[in-house]
């Protein structure tokens, strides 16, 4: 009897059941107990409760880069132990979320092997990750792996060396087990394609994981790897990071290399896709952020790299000030969104008159800590409009003859943003156009940033700027979300760090819908007002943005450890 299904579906069907069969038949979960979960299920605990990990595994899985990278140099665990430990909750979560494109832990655990015996031999670590495994997104190339931006017609794509960053990673000692999944051309904030199906959000499957780094947050997230250098040219780090309660840096885009970074686009160079870590902590941001920065001689990877060496910045003890921006004129932020920037603002207030009037609290950052309310001197919507033009040049030619070449459908999102947005191929005048308006943009953030000194009572410039990740704290699969919060940034090239509010609880008693909202009229802003349900979202994590200034990724990241400090 004729197959009911197209090509590209039995290729795709194909392709899923090579990462499952993958998974060794210890390591997997029951048809059963997988078929009784239900669509909403919060799965978050499961690879700690069902029996397959250790106790020891789990303590393992469970621990800070830092604090892995330290029990791993001190001989105290091998890489072996570690990665057999990862790659078990990896493939647990994979079960429950569908976060990996391809699963190669046999290779993982014969190079933890290998990194042993060197220290059996030697004593000595061969770098500062060494036998820490980590997982790495599909759009990076690995050696002999997959690379597929999530396009069935890239499915037999096989990278012939690595990743320059990838490169770095093994230099100094990581052990790679896993490639997680993106979306469909990498730009959506969703991880959805016709070829790996749909990534699941570990805290509500009824809800998207983020995107395009989707795989990274939910594996990060159930603890399948503990750090992942992810990709953002339109908050593509953030966005997984957020809707997975994690902190991730985008760095300023030329801090850290990119060379083998695959492209539905690898001409367009108007918005630079900025390479970063998500992970569970500020230290662990700082440590591998400062690895993939300045790992040895930068320039026999990536010659694009600016030669900027990676400072230690301490957390600053004297008085800071930020600014604090909660809607953009587009998109109006969820309740639950508002009253995190609310009680951020307030929280950062109360702490530093605490710490004025508390003169024997050893605490570095006790000082008082002003945020102050502000409106950016950007029209946002016009921001957007030349943001997208300067992503598709070509009118999404590329990444439409990939997706034709399979006989495959456009995803619903990807479609409507390329509507919503007009996009077209651009002339050549239309382009330069496009990037005037790109340097007036940057040329009316750095003066007001600079400016802000008059508001500071510092004697400096807004420390930092506070403002949401997204309008909302997740949306539900196949919505076509405003990016505004994130992809601003990315036009601006200014590094921006997620921090995660640990104690934060959204509730239909704390953050009812707003009914005297009136949404804005633009394609985004009712969709997102109409989405909004408070008990969809109460299993959802909520973390916010930090920005900072170009090329002080290390500043920032010292200033989210004192925000982190007071807020957590």
């Amino acid at each position: 009897m004729a197959s009911s299904l197209q090509p590209h579906e039995e290729v795709a069907i194909k392709a899923q059941a090579e990462v499952h069969e993958a998974i060794p038949a210890l390591w997997r979960l029951s048809p059963e107990f997988l078929s009784k979960l239900p669509d909403n299920a919060n799965v978050i605990d499961i690879p700690r409760t069902c029996g397959i990990l250790t106790p020891d595994q789990i303590t393992i899985t469970e621990l800070k880069l830092t604090e892995l990278v330290a029990k791993l140099a001190s001989g105290n665990l091998t890489s072996l132990q570690v990665t057999e430990a990862f790659c078990k909750r990896a493939a647990i979560a994979h079960q429950l979320t569908n976060c990996l494109m391809s699963f190669f832990p046999e290779e993982g655990l014969k190079t933890a092997k290998l990194l042993d015996e060197h220290f059996a031999k030697t004593g000595k670590v061969v770098g500062p990750l060494h036998g820490v495994p980590i997982c790495i997104k599909d759009m990076y190339d690995v050696k002999g792996q997959r690379c597929t931006l999530g396009f069935t017609s890239w499915l037999d794509v096989l990278a012939e060396d690595d990743s320059s960053l990838v490169k770095i990673l093994r230099s100094s000692g990581a052990v790679f087990f896993a490639k997680t999944t993106m979306p469909q051309a990498g730009m959506m904030l969703e991880t959805r394609s016709k070829l790996w199906g749909v990534t699941l959000n570990p805290f509500n499957r009824k809800m998207v994981a983020g995107g395009s780094s989707g795989g990274d947050g939910v594996m990060l997230a159930m603890k399948g790897s503990p750090v992942a250098p992810s990709s953002d040219i339109g908050g593509s780090i953030r966005s997984p990071a957020a809707f997975n309660g994690l902190y991730s840096i985008k760095p300023s885009s030329d801090r850290v290399t990119k060379s083998g970074l695959r492209s539905a686009a690898p001409g367009n160079a108007s918005i630079r896709v900025s390479c970063g870590p998500v992970a569970h902590s500020v230290d662990d941001l700082k440590m591998f952020t400062k690895i993939i920065n300045a790992y040895g001689n930068l320039s026999q990877f990536d010659p694009n790299t600016v030669p900027i060496p990676w400072k230690e910045v301490a957390v600053p003890t004297e008085k800071l000030c930020f600014a604090l921006w909660d809607f953009d004129g587009v998109c109006m932020p969820h309740p639950p969104v508002l009253r995190a920037l609310k009680e951020t603002k307030e929280n950062l207030i109360k702490a530093g008159h605490e710490g004025e009037h508390n003169k024997t609290n050893p605490n570095p950052v006790s000082n008082s800590y002003p945020v102050i309310s502000v409106k950016l001197p950007l029209d946002c919507w016009d921001v957007a409009q030349t943001t997208w033009k300067l992503y598709f040049q070509t009118g999404f030619k590329e990444g439409a003859e990939a997706i034709k070449a399979s006989g495959e459908e456009m995803e619903t999102a990807m479609q409507f943003y390329l509507e919503s947005y007009k996009v077209k191929s651009l002339s050549i005048w239309e382009l330069f156009q496009c990037n005037v308006q790109q340097g007036t943009a940057k040329a009316k953030m750095a003066q007001w940033w600079s400016s802000s000194v008059s508001m500071t009572k510092t004697g400096r410039p807004f420390d930092g700027i506070i403002c949401p990740v997204h309008p909302s704290a997740g949306f539900p699969h196949n919505f076509p979300s405003w990016w505004g919060y994130t992809s601003l940034w990315n036009i601006l090239d200014y590094p921006a760090v997620t921090l995660p509010l640990k104690d934060f609880k959204i509730s239909p008693e704390s953050d009812p819908k707003d009914i005297s909202y009136k949404p804005l009229a633009n394609p985004f802003d009712k969709k997102t007002y109409d989405m909004y349900d408070p008990e969809l979202f109460s299993a959802q994590p909520m973390v916010l943005q930090v920005i900072g200034r170009p090329y002080q990724d290390e500043d920032l990241l010292a200033i989210t450890s004192a925000i982190d400090f007071v807020l957590n």
